[in-house]
Formats: structure tokens, C-alpha cells, sequence
């Protein structure tokens, strides 16, 4: 049973941190960005969050998607591969919303860029 709860605590550890991670990398240039482009303080801030609540929502719903039900005496790599599947929906799931996320983006600075 403890190896189910350390199982599902790892995963929960490991797709906040990819959450965290991702956040952290995108963070500075999609400030600047959008500091450049929208010239509204909360324009970037709304989109900054939208971003964070996205992406930290998507790394929650992998791993509570994720059932360990695994018997009293299975393999540690059985739990190393419900871990690495809970990992697997949350990278794609976080790729799919990037994209879209960036489609956005993409559509509001070409909108919103300065003319001559």
C-alpha cells in the first residue's frame, strides 16, 4: 500500500516540478513580449496567469489521472512505469496547450503589432 502512496506522491512531485520548470523557462521572454506588443500591464498579466493556471492544471489532472493499484508485491519498476506513464499524458497534454497557447499569441501580436 505505501508503495502505491509513494508511487502517486512522486508523480505528483515530478509533474509539479515539469509544470514549475516550464513556467519558469517561459516566463521572462513572454513578459517582454507582451510588455512590447500590448503595452497594458494587465493585458500581460492575464496572459502570464492564464499561462501558469494552465499548465499547473494540466500537470494535476496527469497525475490524479493516474490510478495506482498495484499489489503488495509487484516490482519497483512497475511503479517506475505508472510514474513514467502519469509523465507521458502530462508532457503531451502540456505540448498540446503550448501550442495552442502560442497560436494565440501569435494571432494577438500580429493583431496588436505597431504599424509605421
Amino acid at each position: 500500500m505505501f508503495g502505491n502512496i509513494y508511487g502517486f506522491a512522486s508523480l505528483l512531485i515530478l509533474s509539479c516540478g515539469v509544470a514549475l520548470l516550464v513556467t519558469v523557462l517561459v516566463h521572462k521572454s513572454l513578459r517582454t513580449l507582451l510588455d512590447e506588443v500590448a503595452a497594458m500591464p494587465s493585458c500581460t498579466t492575464f496572459y502570464t496567469r492564464i499561462l501558469d493556471i494552465g499548465v499547473f492544471f494540466i500537470a494535476l489532472s496527469g497525475a490524479l489521472g493516474t490510478t495506482f493499484d498495484l499489489k503488495k508485491d509487484a516490482a519497483f519498476m512497475e511503479y517506475v512505469w505508472k510514474v513514467a506513464g502519469g509523465l507521458s499524458s502530462t508532457f503531451g497534454l502540456t505540448c498540446l496547450y503550448l501550442a495552442s497557447y502560442v497560436l494565440i499569441l501569435t494571432i494577438l501580436v500580429a493583431v496588436l503589432r505597431r504599424r509605421p
